[in-house]
């Protein structure tokens, strides 16, 4: 047998002698019940939170892993210092450790066996907690798979280094007591540690302290965020202090065995430094929510300037809480700086450093509340070329309410930093400044009105926040739309004057864009629709207005059936909608397209819409009817773009799914508002503006009965403890038979 086979027979060995003694010891499955009663405990708290109808929703992981000292950490922390405080001290009090040290044993193998069982064991009392993940699933939730086994997964990270912390405290004290008390207070100090992350002056040191942090470290594994510098931290931690261990019961032990366990843990904490500097932060949401999209990493890739960014941000609010924007801005802009080479981000805490953080605010001519709130500056250029740009938390995330926020502390519902960093980014960089221009006086929604069914206003931000000019054009001036890259003819009632035409013409044949929202307008006791004027120009580009009102049977939520439906298929292979294939927009009052070269389809209806030419029934209230003889089946062309003589356009056959009652992400969850971006941004050719959206974070929400709960509670409190109660009496039933 070689060397190394006969080194993990011996381990293997005491690994499989000490897993025995555990399991037929009565007082392990004490501690077994003891600690499945506190996690049946913790999930019945669980389980009335998500259960609470007035509750906001939230990640499963972040509840139960890592919340709180008291509920996950100490009994964490009891079990290792109670599985380990026996493993040597238990030995040397009994007079056995002489001897397995003289049997064919060396001490390496002795620690290494002792380890491993202890870890099984521990591994083992965390195994039946899985059953919770399968009440979830019995009670209608769908908690990612992703996060709970990167919360397992810091589970085991912690428990071997803790097991490891008391495997050395084991082999020093001289009674198992000793070496419990010190295992307790030496894991307690290494998880408290992590508090006093915000409270250092030296950034070095704070540094230290969040690279090394377990409470970091749970909370990023709760979140399905996986770091292989943690994996290494521990493993490294886990080797150096099995090797102290190792030199401590040796009978033979030197003082150079000191100098090499110290010289171990040197190399062993410069190979964990640089292994973490060549690691990629995984993503184990199941949306992959924290990863960067590749658009994201192509913009981050061309930035043309470099581009500074502070962030200002409190690291505690109500009452000591962490901030959760602080951690998803910290998330994403690390990820952001690994893809983008002339990305500078700078963190300041204002309760920290309060004088820097007011500097940099009135720097940018902001007031003081945003010390409170909390916000980022971005900058780019020198002297003259200096451009800047802030965002304020409302930009950036979507918290979740209600009443348990109060306790829990608050929790991001929506991160939107992607999309809103990178619109600053390019905001600042970007030396050509897109100018807007849209047309009033022709019945259009005002581009200043908050109305919700009469005003654009939404409109307007939405393009504003991604770095471009909007302003009202003037047909009838002088200058006409010089200064004007993008024309936005949106909802006309009624034709454009003849001049008013001629100028948008020549605007066109000088390679200026138009949008076109051009809606199906029904004129008052007729059968037709109201032209927009522009017929001509668009047929000269292959898109021809129809005579028909389009519908669909696909359902808009409160929205009246037919004229506004919601599709989800029907887009078209094209750059600005490639990238919203099989995502819902909802429309309303379509008009008909035909489309011919040299246009392209962009979005059609399903082969169950039509256009429908009895428009006089929509205004009687009549459910509209499929009549082949004088309808036109679907699939039917809504939207269209086209591209001539350096010129580009884009038809939509709607005007009203623009409306500021249409874009409100709070009411609204569709994708018109990332098809408005789009399309901009294609008419512009600022393809950065394409297809940059939140996504939202893993919510779940429970709905159960009173009786329904109460049972999964008792099954929480009852069950699995009762079950190690049960193993434990059996085992001692049998000892003494």
């Amino acid at each position: 047998m070689s060397a190394l086979g006969w080194w993990v027979r011996g381990a293997w060995h005491v690994a499989r002698k000490e897993l025995l003694s555990l399991f037929v010891t009565p007082l392990a499955y004490l501690v077994a019940t003891l600690f499945l009663l506190n996690q049946g405990y913790n999930f019945a708290l669980l389980l009335r939170v998500l259960n609470d109808p007035l509750a906001a929703p939230g990640p499963v992981m972040q509840f139960y892993f890592g919340g709180s000292f008291f509920l996950f950490w100490l009994p964490v922390i009891f079990i290792c210092a109670a599985l380990s405080m026996r493993l040597v001290a238990e030995e040397r009090r009994l007079g056995t450790l002489e001897a397995l040290l003289t049997a064919p044993l060396s001490p390496g193998q002795l620690i290494a066996g002792k380890f491993g069982g202890a870890y099984a064991f521990y591994a083992a009392l965390w195994l039946p907690t899985a059953a919770f993940y399968v009440l979830l699933m019995g009670a209608g939730a769908r908690p990612e798979a992703g996060p709970v086994l990167a919360g397992y997964l810091g589970v085991g990270l912690v428990g071997a280094s803790f097991l490891a912390v008391g495997l050395l405290a084991s082999a020093i004290a001289r009674s198992q007591l000793a070496a419990a008390v010190m295992t307790f207070v030496v894991c307690t100090i290494a998880v408290m540690s992590g508090l006093l992350e915000g409270q250092m002056q030296s950034e070095a040191a704070s540094r230290a302290i969040q690279a090394t942090s377990l409470l970091t470290m749970m909370q990023e594994l709760a979140q399905g965020i996986v770091d292989p510098r943690w994996a290494y931290l521990h493993l490294a931690v886990t080797t150096a202090l099995l090797l102290a261990a190792v030199a401590v019961v040796s009978p033979r032990r030197r003082f150079e065995h000191g100098l090499q366990v110290a010289l171990a843990a040197f190399t062993l904490a410069n190979a964990a430094m640089l292994a973490s500097r060549h690691a990629e932060r995984g993503d184990w949401t199941g949306g992959h929510v924290y990863s960067l999209s590749e658009r994201a990493r192509e913009v981050l890739a061309g930035l043309p300037a470099a581009v500074e960014v502070t962030v200002i941000v409190p690291s505690t609010i109500g009452g000591g809480r962490p901030n959760p924007l602080q951690a998803e801005l910290r998330e994403v802009l690390a990820r952001m700086t690994t893809a983008a080479a002339n990305l500078r981000v700078r963190f300041v805490d204002p309760d920290r450093d309060h004088q820097e953080a007011s500097a940099a605010i009135a720097d940018f001519a902001l007031t003081g509340r945003e010390l409170a709130d909390g916000v980022v500056l971005v900058r780019s250029g020198q002297g003259a070329g200096l451009r800047k740009a802030h965002l304020l938390p409302s930009d950036l995330v979507s918290f979740a309410t209600g009443p348990d926020v109060q306790v829990t502390g608050p929790r991001v519902k929506e991160f939107r930093g992607e999309e809103a960093l990178l619109g600053k980014f390019l905001a600042v960089t970007d030396a050509r400044r897109v100018v807007v221009c849209a047309t009033q006086g022709h019945g259009e929604p005002a581009l200043d009105s908050l109305e919700p069914y009469s005003g654009y206003a939404h409109l307007r931000d939405l393009w504003s926040d991604a770095g471009l000019t909007v302003r009202v054009a003037d047909l009838s001036g002088p200058e006409g739309l010089t200064g004007c890259d993008v024309l936005l003819v949106g909802g006309p009632q009624g034709p454009l004057p003849p001049e008013h035409v001629k100028e948008v013409g020549r605007f066109m044949a000088g390679g200026g864009d138009v949008l076109l929202l051009a809606g199906a307008v029904i004129l008052r006791g007729s059968s037709g629709l109201a032209p927009n004027g522009l017929e001509e120009l668009t047929a000269q580009r292959g898109i021809r207005f129809g005579e028909r009102v389009v519908v669909d049977p696909s359902p808009m939520a409160g929205a009246t059936p037919f004229l506004a439906f919601t599709l989800q298929e029907g887009w078209g292979d094209h750059p600005a909608t490639a990238r919203l294939v099989g995502q819902p927009i909802s429309l309303l009052q379509v008009r008909e397209l035909a489309v011919e070269g040299p246009a392209t389809t962009l979005i059609q209806t399903s082969e169950r819409g039509w256009a429908e030419a009895d428009i006089l029934a929509f205004t009687r209230g009549e459910a509209p009817r499929l009549d082949a003889a004088v309808d036109r089946e679907g699939p039917v062309p809504i939207a269209a773009a086209a591209e001539l003589g350096g010129s580009r356009m884009i038809v939509v056959g709607s005007a009203d799914f623009a409306l500021n009652a249409m874009l409100r992400e709070d009411v609204v969850y569709d994708r018109g508002r990332d098809f408005l971006l789009n399309a901009v941004g294609w008419l512009s050719e600022r393809d950065a503006l394409l297809g940059l959206r939140p996504r939202p974070r893993e919510h779940v929400k429970l709905v159960l009965q009173e009786e329904q709960l109460a049972q999964m509670v008792w099954m929480c409190l009852v069950g699995l403890p009762g079950f190690g109660a049960a193993l434990g009496l059996w085992v001692l039933w049998r000892r003494r038979a």
